[in-house]
């Protein structure tokens, strides 16, 4: 189990370092195509052997590199063919993956509406994973997933005494075996419906009571500006009313006093004759 580990940290380790190498020497044939085309390296120089010889022998490195990296993304080369059950410096006892399969699906077969369909091995850091393809037939699917996890754990501890790193089940197929009570969605989607349509109408409240709100400020804000224009006039009114008044009593007090000295002349007069 530790050399399956190893191996597949030592294959990430070297998709890492040729797609690296790659990306370097894509950025250097492009740092010379830019400075090229800027007029940085003159057409002619492009006609030295030893110019071309570099050139051609970064584009030929680049594929290289580039193939070599595909290759290591796309093949499946974590597929384990067999797995080691014990290790010493006198030998080793290997199990094929062909053994484990059969296996695998002889134990499938002992639960009832279980059927498996394809069982692989693959490596990671953490050692070997199984992972099985199945079809469940009128039974609980977490229910069948547990049931049939433990119980290859059990019989591959007990048969051959290996453990897993982990076992991925995947369901293929499946016969419902759940049925919907259709009353009791219908009640729920009215509840769902009922609840959608009161938070709708307390929007719509809201909203309204918003726009009252403001519609009532704006007539406040206008009968105040009316009251306030129309005092001020009223108030100069008042003012030159008292004052046009005042002005006619002491122009009647000015007519009595004339009438009053018209008389006095008017007596004098009168005595002198006599």
């Amino acid at each position: 189990m530790r050399a399956l580990a190893k191996r597949c940290i030592m294959k990430k380790n070297l998709e890492k370092i040729f797609a690296s190498c790659s990306i370097v020497v894509a950025v250097i044939l492009i740092m010379v195509l830019v400075v090229a085309a800027f007029g940085g390296i003159e057409p002619d120089e492009f006609n030295s052997k030893l110019v071309r010889g570099l050139i051609i022998t970064l584009a030929i490195l680049y594929i290289v590199l580039a193939i070599v990296s595909l290759v290591l993304i796309f093949v499946n080369s974590d597929v384990v063919k067999e797995i080691t059950l014990r290790q010493e410096k006198g030998g080793s006892v290997r199990v094929s993956s062909q053994v484990v399969s059969k296996f695998v699906k002889q134990t499938c077969k002992q639960i009832e509406g279980v059927k498996c369909q394809k069982v692989a091995l693959v490596t990671d850091e953490y050692g070997v994973r199984l992972k099985l393809n199945v079809k469940v037939v009128d039974k609980d699917v977490v229910e069948a997933e547990t049931y049939l996890r433990t119980l290859l754990e059990d019989v591959f501890l007990g048969e051959f005494g290996f453990k897993f790193s982990s076992i991925e089940i995947k369901v293929m197929a499946l016969t419902p075996k759940y049925k919907a009570d259709a009353a009791d969605i219908q009640s729920k989607v009215e509840a769902k419906l009922a609840q959608m349509k009161a938070e709708e109408t307390r929007e719509e409240v809201a909203a309204e009571t918003e726009e009252t709100a403001e519609e009532t400020q704006v007539v406040e804000d206008a009968e105040n500006a009316t009251e306030t224009t129309v005092e001020e006039p009223v108030q100069e009114n008042v003012e030159e009313s008292v004052e046009e008044v005042a002005d006619g009593e002491v122009e009647v007090a000015d007519e009595a006093e004339e009438v009053a000295e018209s008389e006095e002349q008017a007596e004098q007069t009168v005595e002198e004759e006599k």
